[in-house]
């Protein structure tokens, strides 16, 4: 597979240093995990998870940088998450989730924003993690890409399944 094709990477990284600079952790996953790893060929926005209890200074972090977010309405039928902001990156988003968490039949699946490899200079979500996600919001085609993947690539041996590309996120 050639290098994933990203939105520009200038803004995503800006944000995440000056977050991190502010105290708060934050990794990327969605597609951009899915491309770092090589599984898909393209990422068309960024997902950014920082942890529950950091609104405030997500907020002001994104205004101080002069970016416009909105804040998607509480009660989303799928999320539990604390806080849901979408930025406008020019001509790309880049979707702020705090305190990501999905809603199952079984009740709400918590994913925490836990650290795994940097790639092009952005911290990433653990695989395993993310596999989780795509499976409590019912994406398997996606969690079956992850289950065998580590957050530095592949493990050995292992092969995610090919066959038609799913949906990127």
């Amino acid at each position: 597979m050639t290098a994933a094709r990203t939105p520009p990477l200038e803004t995503v990284r800006a944000l995440q240093a000056a977050l991190a600079e502010a105290g708060v952790p934050s990794v990327i996953g969605g597609s951009g995990l899915l491309a770092s790893l090589g599984l898909v060929d393209e990422a068309r926005d960024w997902d950014l998870v920082l942890p529950a209890g950091s609104v405030e200074t997500a907020e002001r972090v994104l205004a101080a940088l002069g970016l416009d977010a909105t804040r998607a309405p509480e009660g989303h039928p799928r999320y539990a998450t604390e806080a849901m902001l979408a930025v406008d990156a020019g001509d790309h988003s880049i979707d702020v989730l705090v305190g990501f968490a999905v809603r199952t039949a079984r009740g709400v699946v918590a994913i925490p924003p836990g650290a795994g490899d940097t790639w092009r200079g952005l911290v990433m979500a653990r695989a395993d993690d993310w596999a989780v996600a795509y499976r409590a919001m019912g994406r398997d085609a996606r969690a079956a890409l992850l289950e065998g993947a580590t957050p530095g690539g592949l493990s050995a041996g292992g092969h995610p399944p090919r066959g038609s590309a799913p949906p990127s996120s």
